[in-house]
């Protein structure tokens, strides 16, 4: 971590970044390589992720592997940071298989910590909203395992996890998501009007919508395009 970032989280914890899908409705781009300001949406959440109090990062890639950890040893060329890359074989399994295997690294680091899951491709995503949801997570309900955002209704990410959860779930041979819907008096949501939480990029028109809200333009990565919308 650089000396210019600072710890805004009360608490720690260790991060799953989710950088392993294909894209398919963007059109077939790695999502995690746009770029806001020349600075990919990867290193965008890394940097956010470490600055909110990550102890611990595991970044699951997949599709467009090569690029993307090409794109990780330059960030932590520069970048000081105690992260982990997890290479899912199988990708095109879903989302949830990159789960696993993030959670499974995760659970072997033998730190008593919560685990938040988050996803690549959040561009609004800031330290300060990541710092909130652990807090959140450490003022749930006692009885509570998981904890993420609601916005007026929508549920968003990320999603966090105590340490029993995630070895509970490993254990139940289920998906997380499977887990999460199984048991949901672990849940604690908490209401946020922050829509950070619920905008991610799916489509070409979403990267109009970014730009239409924030005035910024997302780049493609290089040799990419994206499909019709």
């Amino acid at each position: 971590m650089t000396g210019t970032q600072m710890s805004l989280a009360t608490q720690p914890f260790l991060a799953l970044l989710l950088a392993a899908g294909e894209g398919s409705r963007m059109g077939r781009i790695p999502k995690s390589l746009l770029r806001i300001d020349d600075q990919t949406l990867l290193e965008r959440q890394i940097v956010a992720l470490l600055s909110a109090g990550a102890g611990h990062i595991v970044v699951v890639t997949g599709s467009f592997y090569s690029d993307i950890e090409a794109e990780l040893q330059r960030v932590l060329n520069r970048i000081a940071a105690p992260v982990q890359i997890v290479r899912n074989a199988q990708p095109e399994r879903g989302q949830q298989s990159s789960v696993t295997l993030g959670l499974t690294a995760l659970s072997e680091h033998q730190a008593e910590m919560p685990v938040l899951i988050a996803l690549a491709d959040q561009p609004l995503m800031q330290a300060a909203d990541y710092a909130a949801c652990i807090q959140a997570f450490y003022n749930r309900p006692d009885e509570c395992a998981i904890v993420y955002p609601i916005v007026n209704h929508q549920r968003g990410n990320p999603v966090i996890l105590s340490p029993q959860a995630v070895r509970t779930a490993l254990a139940s041979g289920m998906t997380c998501r499977d887990y999460i819907h199984a048991h949901s008096e672990l849940v604690h949501r908490f209401a946020t009007d922050c829509d950070h939480f619920v905008f991610d990029l799916d489509a070409p028109s979403d990267l109009d919508r970014f730009r239409q809200r924030t005035g910024l333009t997302i780049t493609l990565p290089k040799n990419s395009h994206p499909a019709l919308p």
